[in-house]
């Protein structure tokens, strides 16, 4: 039978693709990290991985175990919070993933959560809404504030709405479409344009409302943090797309402009609906949803 310490060596060299830093990362000796993979390659019968002098790579069987591996570590995880919890008061940890543009709203929010469950440790990570959607899979992570709801036909998340606000246009003073009050995005066609990386929420609602109106305009930057996008506006390099309240916030001085018709942002906390919620997670999410139902629609409300 595999044990879990199986399981945590084979899932580090999975992840490093390397054997010395695996090592490091579970402070083992690299020898002995190699010589357990061989034994769990002898147990199953099968490679899982291809290595030489130069590179480690992963096998197909390999590939199919990482799937297992994941799943069982990460329910082991919560099975350890889950008796954690109920041992001693609400306890444990939240793998909270964030949308960028809630960073300022949530800070908010887990003040007060923090206020009332002291002993329960957020950790906060930022990323896409695609990867946050991965990691929501593969039980890297518990919840997370997503850029826009998940697929209806993604059976295995579960979601609340975040609410809705409009994407607003934004410029430096001297930059494209100064000094105008409103813009229609048809007259976005040709301008500079900056859009973000590949798998932001908002980078699709933009390329949709773009492609609905017929505007080409010219993709002069790409960017993964509202931050930059602001700087790169407030330089005049071009035009930038985000919501509303992000474009209101503190930081370089920009004018935002009204698009119409308007796109919009519709942010969504998600979990897990295969998997039963460890008490810390319990709490967030009533926590997190109560507080939602006696605010506005608004993102910026949390």
């Amino acid at each position: 039978m595999i044990s879990s310490q199986q399981l945590e060596y084979f899932r580090a060299v999975a992840r490093e693709l390397h054997f010395t830093r695996a090592a490091a990362q579970l402070r083992i000796a690299q020898p002995a990290l190699s010589q357990q993979i061989r034994k769990l390659e002898r147990q199953l019968g099968v490679t899982l991985f291809e290595r030489d002098n130069h590179r480690v790579e992963i096998t197909a069987a390999g590939r199919a175990l990482l799937t297992h591996a994941e799943r069982i570590l990460s329910d082991l995880t919560a099975v350890d919070e889950e008796m954690s919890g109920w041992a001693g008061g609400t306890r444990g940890r939240v793998r909270l993933g964030t949308a960028r543009g809630l960073a300022a709203a949530l800070t908010r929010m887990l003040a007060r959560f923090g206020e009332q469950y002291p002993l329960i440790v957020v950790e906060l990570r930022e990323e896409s809404t695609s990867a946050m959607v991965c990691d929501l899979h593969a039980g890297q992570l518990d919840a997370a504030t997503l850029g826009a709801p998940p697929s209806p036909d993604d059976i295995r998340l579960a979601y609340h709405p975040l609410g809705r606000e409009p994407l607003v246009l934004v410029t430096g003073a001297n930059g494209p479409l100064a000094g105008r009050q409103q813009v229609r995005i048809a007259d976005l066609d040709g301008v500079d344009l900056l859009l973000y990386s590949p798998g932001s929420a908002v980078r699709e609602s933009i390329v949709a409302a773009l492609a609905a109106a017929g505007a080409r305009p010219q993709i002069r930057f790409e960017a993964r943090e509202y931050g930059t996008a602001r700087m790169v506006a407030n330089a005049g390099l071009a035009v930038a797309i985000m919501p509303r309240t992000v474009a209101e916030e503190a930081g370089p001085p920009v004018e935002v402009i009204q698009l119409r018709p308007a796109p919009t942002w519709s942010p969504a906390l998600a979990w897990s609906a295969e998997r039963r919620p460890a008490p810390a997670l319990t709490a967030f999410l009533d926590f997190a949803i109560q507080h939602l139902d006696k605010h506005s629609d608004s993102p910026s409300a949390l």
